[in-house]
């Protein structure tokens, strides 16, 4: 009698949950035999013989053969074996235009400080396809890295061709390097794409390695600013850039239902799980407050001007769905050097924002600023982040 699948697969799954590889071990052998022409049971095997204290070797080649255009697959059998020469560098000898092979031992070679072999790699891989935004934007990163501003502006230049809704991120390079406005240094393609692969780790990596404080301290601020009351709860709150749900978790408290809405879809699925929202809504802050109807008594901005240059559109859109005598808590990055008319871009990257720049773009919008005070909400490099932390009102 054939075993019911349903329950091999809740085997398999509680197996692999609770660590009992030799479980997990024979059903994950089955599945790649019974499906042998499929790269993805090859590769889980390996994982598990990995776990398991097992040697994966076998089962990774073989889903290198059946998909050797899958860079995973290479680093996996690369991480654990003990032959000096790596995977991928083994098979550019074969085939020296095999591109996730080229990518990873360029990258490997800059790692390992051969600068002259990681870039001839990219190179020779940008002669055969110059159309490859990886390589493009890849050697443009250790150009400017190596300080050879002038070939990397050009590559930035040339990934922006390639992938003009800029998925790397060069926008914001080339607004580093002077040569590109401040105001549009982030697109949302970009952002999206940063957030969609960082919601695994995101809430371990900011409260742990970058000590983050700003949801404490917008909550304290919101308090002292009447904006939040612990006697009476807001009947409706908005978090902007709600990502895992780390700052609405501090204000939840205060606010009867809250409405989350992010860029990230996949920070919207972890924060989904904490049951904190009554909604979650998908896109860029402007654009979505821009279809909404509903009018809010309180929104938090904690951590999203870091992405917008020009503030001017997104306080409008705040200012149209706040309730008269609603409010604003939000936190913006100070400038620490050069900006543009209190518009500037920090050492990590990020947008940062004169006191004067916010308070002008605020009141253009209608709403005036209660308090601002200076802090920290994080660190960064290890060093604390110069913060602003804003309470704005919406007048009755």
């Amino acid at each position: 009698m054939a075993e019911d699948p349903g329950t091999e697969v809740d085997i398999l799954h509680d197996a692999v949950g609770s660590g009992d590889w030799e479980a997990a071990l024979p059903i994950l052998q089955r599945k790649a035999l019974d499906a042998a022409g499929d790269s993805l049971h090859w590769s889980n095997l390996a994982t598990v013989q990995r776990a398991a204290g097992q040697d994966p070797s076998t089962a990774l080649r073989r889903a290198i053969t059946l998909d050797p255009d899958v860079p995973g697959y290479l680093n996996d059998l690369g991480a654990g074996e003990s032959d000096p020469t790596p995977a991928p560098e083994r098979l550019l000898v074969l085939d020296p235009l095999h591109i996730p092979a080229a990518l990873m031992s360029a990258l490997r070679a800059l790692g390992n400080d051969r600068r002259k072999r990681g870039f001839r790699i990219l190179r020779r891989l940008r002669i055969s396809d110059p159309g490859n935004l990886d390589a493009t934007f890849i050697l443009g990163q250790f150009l400017d890295l190596a300080g050879r501003a002038g070939e990397a502006v050009r590559l930035y230049r040339a990934t922006l061709c390639i992938a003009p809704e800029d998925p790397m991120g060069v926008r914001r390079d080339l607004a580093r390097h002077g040569v590109a406005p401040v105001r549009q240094a982030y697109s949302s393609t970009y952002v999206k794409r940063v957030f969609d692969g960082y919601a695994k780790s995101f809430d371990a990596h900011l409260t742990g390695r970058l000590k983050y404080s700003g949801p404490e301290t917008l909550r304290l601020l919101g308090l002292a600013s009447g904006i939040l009351s612990e006697k009476r709860k807001a009947a409706c709150a908005l978090d902007l850039g709600c990502g895992t749900g780390l700052t609405g978790a501090a204000i939840r408290p205060y606010c009867a239902e809250m409405t989350g809405i992010d860029i990230s879809s996949e920070m919207l699925r972890v924060a989904e799980e904490k049951r904190i929202y009554h909604r979650l809504l998908a896109g860029d802050a402007v654009s979505v407050l821009e279809r909404e109807d509903a009018l809010y008594d309180v929104a938090i901005a904690a951590d999203v001007s870091s992405y917008i240059g020009d503030l001017e559109p997104f306080f409008r859109a705040v200012s149209a769905r706040l309730q008269p005598g609603g409010g604003l808590l939000m936190t913006a990055h100070e400038p620490t050097g050069a900006d543009e008319d209190g518009i500037g871009i920090g050492l990590d990257g990020a947008h940062s924002h004169s006191l004067d720049y916010l308070q002008q773009a605020a009141r253009a919008a209608g709403l005036t600023l209660l308090e601002a005070r200076r802090g920290s909400m994080r660190e960064e490099g290890g060093v604390p982040l110069a913060t602003l932390f804003l309470a704005f009102a919406k007048p009755v």
